[in-house]
């Protein structure tokens, strides 16, 4: 388990559909590298091993099977069926559908080693994760963080309500659960969200939407903007960190992180003098990372528009009212939207 690009899977997918007696890997490999399939926009000619981890990650999840020293697409399989009657992303395209999201998802929750390796870790009970909605809606934040252990650094993840753990030590453990299962379940499936702790621990938790566009979206920034302005204590001035925000809007609302930075968007757009923004340096909120990887990290605990700077803090006046969303929700635009 590697980080891939599932749009880049899904193209792949269903090249290989197109052959109903299969192909070899080298015929999938010459598709790849003959520009007949992309699988992602920035990288036309894979290396051997990044088209091996493509292949691999199919056959694992069950969409494709081996017949023989062929790989045939696996349409017995219902979540495969349903991918191959979605057309996948033009190529250049980055992103799933919703639809193809879902289905990709299944494959990924079905598959006993993304269970047992990370997905069964969020959940209040040893029982494990049943399915999709059931780690949406009663998986619990995990934690992760390094630590040296007999001189060699491990990722410890911690169960925050029953404190179970689970320790990757060698190179293939770290490389499988935090740069393989944890990217594709942030990144590419959208069932957790993420950020780093001031302490340096960095929280995952599990998150309900499954649309990151339309009106599901805009309902749930709305939704948003009333609750956080019902955080507000009495006074002219109210003062957030970014960082609180986050933790109860998004964490204990299972509301991805990019939903809060649409509220905020949004109160800017109504309300742009009455709503204040503190700004840090990039220097400042990145100063204790020590990779860009964790740079990247870190950064997410920050709210920023466009090319604007870091922002730490957020001041919201009394006279700020949530009644624009109370009447007319969908007028709503979200310019944080690319950030989804």
């Amino acid at each position: 388990m590697r980080a891939v690009s599932f749009a880049g899977l899904h193209r792949l997918l269903h090249a290989v559909a197109r052959n109903p007696g299969g192909l070899r890997a080298k015929e999938i490999n010459d598709l790849v590298l003959d520009g007949e399939v992309t699988l992602t926009p920035r990288d036309s000619r894979p290396k051997p091993t990044t088209l091996y981890h493509y292949r691999n990650t199919l056959l694992r999840l069950g969409a494709l099977r081996r017949a023989g020293r062929k790989l045939i697409a696996e349409a017995a399989n219902p979540h495969v069926r349903d991918l191959l009657r979605l057309p996948p992303p033009a190529a250049g395209k980055r992103h799933l559908t919703d639809a193809a999201r879902e289905s990709f998802a299944a494959l990924v929750l079905n598959n006993d080693e993304c269970r047992s390796l990370f997905f069964d870790l969020f959940m209040p009970s040893a029982a494990g994760c049943a399915s999709i909605d059931d780690f949406r809606e009663r998986g619990v934040p995990v934690d992760w963080d390094r630590r040296n252990s007999s001189g060699a650094t491990e990722v410890v993840l911690r169960n925050r309500e029953s404190g179970r753990e689970a320790c990757s030590r060698s190179h293939a453990s770290l490389a499988a659960v935090l740069y393989g299962v944890r990217y594709w379940a942030r990144d590419e499936l959208r069932l957790i969200d993420e950020y780093r702790q001031i302490a340096g621990a960095t929280t995952m938790f599990p998150v309900a939407g499954r649309n990151a566009a339309g009106a599901e979206r805009d309902a749930a920034v709305s939704d948003t903007v009333r609750f956080l302005l019902s955080l507000r204590a009495p006074g002219e001035w109210a003062f957030f960190s970014i960082l609180e925000l986050i933790e109860r809007c998004c964490e204990q609302r299972r509301q991805p992180i990019s939903v809060l930075f649409g509220a905020i968007d949004a109160l800017l757009d109504q309300w742009r003098h009455d709503v204040v923004l503190i700004p840090t340096s990039r220097g400042m909120a990145t100063f204790t990372a020590r990779s860009p990887q964790e740079e990247d990290l870190v950064l997410r605990r920050y709210y920023t528009r466009g090319a604007g700077p870091y922002i730490s803090h957020i001041r919201i006046h009394e006279t700020v009212t949530a009644e624009p969303w109370e009447s007319t929700p969908d007028h709503v635009q979200h310019p944080s939207e690319a950030r989804a």
